[in-house]
């Protein structure tokens, strides 16, 4: 059983039509699930964990480009998504997961630059945000 139990999946975030699912729900004769709900009420569904299924898919493809977010954000879309995925990021290294490089500043950047130097394995390196990496050729100047 999970830490907020196993009925959040059917919890009701609009407490206002409570007495409405309930009736419907008595009327079908089975739980409506959150999202449902919200769809029925708003004519979308969120809370349903897509934006955190994102970020670990991201986040857990340790082989990819890292990601680099060394500019601003251009929207509170794009700001929130960030802001998620480092929380995400640090709970996972906390666990001692590996996860995927992420610049969050020029810094980040440089440093990950100087470390990565000549020690690309084919020229094709999926990692390499610096291309061409050609081992001993200097690619990363």
């Amino acid at each position: 059983m999970s830490e907020k139990g196993d009925g959040w999946i059917y919890r009701n975030p609009f407490p206002e039509h409570e007495e409405l699912f309930k009736r419907i729900e008595a009327a079908l004769g089975f739980n409506l699930f959150v999202w449902q709900k919200s769809f029925i009420v708003m004519g979308h569904f969120r809370q349903y964990g897509e934006t955190t299924a994102r970020i670990l898919r991201e986040l857990l493809d340790t082989e990819a480009v890292p990601l680099d977010y060394t500019r601003r954000c251009m929207s509170h879309r794009e700001d929130f998504y960030r802001q998620e995925l480092r929380k995400i990021q640090e709970r996972l290294k906390d666990a001692g997961i590996k996860t995927r490089v992420v610049f969050w500043s020029v810094g980040d950047k440089r440093r990950y630059a100087e470390s990565y130097k000549g020690t690309c394995e084919k020229r094709d390196c999926r990692r390499c945000p610096f291309p061409p990496c050609q081992k001993g050729e200097g690619g990363h100047d």
